[in-house]
């Protein structure tokens, strides 16, 4: 075997062994979308049947909430679960965060899409409509797992 023909096949070794070693990087990333679209699946969920307990497994313990019309940001995982456990106290909702676009950066993720939400008061009385737009950024967590680390949504009127 020549020298250069010896120099390529350990070139194309060495491509080989790096592609099975660390893969193309689509794998993973696909594979990170679903799981990240599945704790949008599991939000919706726990806020439909009022799960505050299910929805702090959702929720990095630094997490920020940041809600519209001027409330002032929601900032802990135990702040934020005592928010909504306060919230499904009064109110039964349907809720859906619609499936909308991921970005996968290393350890973060950004699902941006709309939601819709119904309430009505647990004593009774008219349902109420609501809906929008959300930026979830969720954080990689050293099992592996996705967490919800920051929210921000907005209301958008009907017409």
């Amino acid at each position: 075997m020549s020298k250069n023909n010896m120099h390529a096949v350990m070139i194309c070794t060495v491509l080989v062994m790096s592609l099975a070693v660390f893969g193309t990087g689509n794998g993973l990333a696909k594979g990170d979308e679903t799981s990240v679209d599945k704790v949008r699946l599991a939000f919706n969920a726990a806020y439909s049947a009022g799960n505050a307990k299910a929805m702090a497994a959702l929720i990095d313990r630094d997490a920020v909430f940041l809600p519209p019309a001027g409330e002032q940001a929601i900032i802990g995982a135990q702040k934020i679960v005592a928010r909504y456990r306060a919230f499904f106290e009064k109110t039964r909702s349907t809720f859906e965060l619609q499936p909308g676009k991921i970005q996968i950066c290393g350890q973060w993720a950004f699902l941006d899409g709309s939601w819709q939400r119904k309430d009505s008061a647990r004593q009774g009385g008219s349902m109420m409509q609501h809906g929008g737009y959300y930026l979830m950024v969720l954080k990689k967590q050293s099992d592996g797992s996705w967490k919800i680390a920051r929210d921000i949504w907005n209301g958008v009127p009907k017409p």
